[in-house]
């Protein structure tokens, strides 16, 4: 199929300028995309050989799915646009949020509109990632400049957070599409927003001057496909979600400020007295005070609201606010310290112009003034209210970051995680840092190994700054691997693995000739140590845990998920496609307790096992 067929099929099946809420690209068939060749196919579930060129193909299930994965298996040889699968659906600007797997050696990629292509790539392990690695913008082409310098403006990821081959991995892209006048001429170039591998953030606010090299078509457009490409490689999808906006906005009418000055409590003493300042403004900006303590704000006016529909307000603030639109209470009196998560607030509003008013004051003096107001809806994508120095912090702190050395760098610190939906702090945590950017923490009141990352090592920030808080956090792709001990004794097969036992005591950690830590401790009268370090130049953790001392039952829990099943080349998959387990030496098996999977082994003097993200 030649790029002019490929022009001219007839879509029928969506209107693409009448998108509302995130929405899935259905997987249980092949409706949502355009007619293609046929190595897209959609399966049950998928697995790959992390050290095979271009295995990835489809796993025989025995389950009641109907589909859920789209799968590319690409003919050797075989290269084309042709073999590109594009969507019916068609887009401007763009939420994309979607998981991929990538073959050993596969190369592929997402066109937004079809011709702008963010990079997907089996990057594993690579250390100077470029605009062809994964998560890069690619470069554009012009076939009428010098051998050398034909390719041009393609954009490197900021880091390589790349999992192994085989593995399920995360993107999520914010797209801007071009602007154009009435007439149809350019007036602003696409952008790419923000574009987060794996959690980590590769790129913001990335100009687009034109398609890059491999189009669709050698033009850009207001509307256009999503284009998954299909002709370098094995590549896997699933939950392709996406969330579609207009170009509208909210914007203020007639809205006008009155500065007070005292030290206020609530919207009733301020009323008090008359304003010693006022004046218009066409968005909020606290600074018309020319103070920056003691002083109050009340802004009034009118919301042009773009279109009738469920709209949701942030606010972040140094200091209070207090808010109404349309006559609702939006925002109650609250005190909040400058946190950019906010508050939230979501009503439903007319189209039109609708009453507003807010209330900003400030009476404390070692907090930095700041006011930023945001509105989104469905259909409309979060934009501020307020001028962009009205968020910015006079003398903002420099972040204090921790990076790596020759030799391992060691760095004691509580550390906040998350187990399920509940905080946890550990107080006793020690992270250690690696020059192969691949780094962990272990918790030496248990002995867990309970997160490892790759990327930069650890802002310090929130431990060294003023008083601080003594807590660090990982800088990079975190992989929580759950804080329980590694070690436990069970009587039975069926006996949960519990908390940290009595007998537990930390003999600290032994540095090697290499600056390696090894931990040691004691339990249940053994004496352990645990020692994880980097292999095969940063892509793998591997962990040896010796035990002397005869403890009956004594196992070690390599691992706990939702799901781990034993892939063809004996490695185990854990967490589905999250990362895999390899044993070197020992005998693990799978158990299930209390609608949990664990991956277990018996400790009676070694066993040594690596895990592959």
């Amino acid at each position: 199929m030649k790029r002019k067929i490929l022009k001219n099929l007839i879509f029928c099946g969506l209107l693409a300028n009448a998108v509302s809420a995130q929405q899935m690209i259905p997987l249980n068939n092949m409706d949502a995309f355009r007619p293609t060749q046929g190595q897209w196919s959609v399966v049950n579930a998928v697995e790959a050989d992390f050290t095979k060129p271009n295995d990835l193909h489809k796993k025989d299930v025995s389950t009641g799915l109907n589909g859920g994965i789209l799968l590319c298996e690409h003919p050797p040889g075989k290269y084309g646009i042709e073999m590109d699968l594009l969507t019916k659906m068609e887009h401007g600007d763009l939420d994309l949020d979607l998981d991929f797997m990538m073959a050993k050696g596969s190369n592929s990629g997402i066109y937004l509109q079809g011709r702008y292509e963010i990079q997907l790539f089996d990057s594993w392990g690579k250390k100077s990632p470029k605009y062809g690695d994964l998560g890069g913008i690619y470069e554009r082409w012009d076939d009428s400049k010098p051998e050398g310098s034909k390719g041009y403006q393609g954009v490197a990821p900021r880091i390589n957070v790349a999992k192994a081959p085989g593995l399920w991995q995360n993107i999520k892209i914010s797209f801007q599409a071009p602007r154009f006048d009435a007439n149809g001429k350019k007036i602003a170039n696409a952008r790419i927003l923000s574009i987060y591998v794996n959690n980590v953030l590769m790129h913001e606010n990335v100009e687009l001057t034109g398609e890059t090299r491999g189009a669709w078509e050698p033009n850009e457009v207001t509307m256009g496909p999503l284009r998954f490409q299909g002709d370098h490689g094995n590549v896997a999808f699933r939950n392709i979600k996406y969330k579609s906006y207009n170009q509208k906005v909210l914007s203020f009418k007639d809205l006008k400020y009155g500065v007070y000055k005292g030290n206020f409590r609530t919207i009733g003493d301020i009323e008090k007295i008359k304003p010693e300042l006022s004046g218009n403004l066409n968005a909020l900006n606290w600074a018309v005070t020319n103070a920056e303590n003691e002083f109050a704000v009340k802004y009034a006016g009118k919301i042009v609201v773009p279109e009738a529909g469920t709209y949701t307000f942030t606010t972040t603030h140094g200091g209070n606010t207090e808010a109404k639109i349309n006559g609702q209470q939006l925002f109650k009196n609250a005190w909040l310290q400058s946190d950019p998560t906010g508050r939230k607030a979501t009503i439903e509003l007319p189209a039109g112009e609708v009453p507003f008013e807010l209330y900003y004051w400030k009476a404390d003096g070692w907090l930095q003034p700041s006011l930023g107001l945001y509105a989104e809806s469905a259909t409309v994508r979060k934009h501020p209210l307020h001028t962009a120095n009205s968020t910015m912090v006079n003398n903002p702190s420099s972040p204090i970051l921790l990076g790596t050395a020759v030799e391992p760098v060691l760095l004691r610190s509580f550390m906040d995680i998350k187990e399920g939906d509940k905080n946890k702090r550990i107080v006793h945590a020690i992270s250690v840092g690696n020059k192969e950017n691949v780094h962990f923490t272990y918790n030496l009141d248990n002995g867990s190994l309970f997160q490892v990352w790759k990327g930069n090592f650890l802002n310090a920030t929130p431990m060294w700054q003023d008083r601080g808080d003594g807590s660090s956090r990982p800088m990079g792709s975190l992989m929580p691997l759950g804080d329980a001990p590694v070690v436990a004794v069970l009587d039975t097969p069926d006996k949960s693995w519990g908390g940290v036992d009595a007998t537990f005591r930390t003999r600290g950690y032994e540095l090697d000739d290499n600056g390696q830590p090894t931990f040691k401790y004691d339990v249940y009268g053994a004496k352990v140590s645990d020692k994880i370090v980097p292999v095969e130049d940063g892509k793998i953790l591997k962990r040896d845990i010796a035990v002397s001392g005869a403890v009956s039952n004594l196992y070690a829990r390599l691992a706990s998920a939702d799901t781990i099943s034993k892939n063809a080349d004996g490695t185990y998959n854990v967490g589905d496609g999250s990362y895999m387990i390899k044993v070197e030496e020992g005998n693990a098996s799978i158990r299930t307790i209390s609608g949990k999977q664990e991956l277990i082994a018996p400790l009676g003097g070694k066993i040594s096992y690596s895990i592959i993200w």
